[in-house]
């Protein structure tokens, strides 16, 4: 499943979240949250979300990704990270972030970490 902003792919019973767009920010924020919420809905529990195409979030974006998190930790869930660089990096990185949001290199070994829990 795809649009022009955020495409889907699946590994087993983990969800992966694609950013398709280099900047992501409040004007998309609204949409992905909804996207997300939908998804832990239809019964998702382990989701990664890859910025691998993404260079940028702002705040509001950054926001629903934590708050998705915490859904999905209430829930027995959880959520991951791949593939984060440039402003992205010093975003989360500034924001103290990577605390509290597992991060790894590649969607694949996010989607393998999902095993070795």
């Amino acid at each position: 499943m795809s649009d022009m902003n955020f495409s889907k792919e699946t590994s087993g019973d983990v969800l992966i979240e694609i950013i398709n767009i280099k900047r992501a920010t409040a004007a998309e924020a609204d949409e992905f949250r909804d996207i997300l919420l939908k998804d832990i809905e239809t019964g998702w529990r382990r989701i990664v979300i890859d910025f691998e195409d993404n260079s940028f979030i702002d705040s509001t974006f950054l926001g629903v990704i934590v708050t998705v998190l915490r859904t999905l930790s209430k829930l027995g869930g959880d959520l991951k990270i791949s593939s984060v660089h440039g402003d992205v990096k010093n975003i989360l990185e500034l924001t103290g972030s990577f605390r509290v949001l597992s991060s790894f290199d590649t969607k694949e070994e996010a989607v393998l970490s999902f095993q070795n829990k």
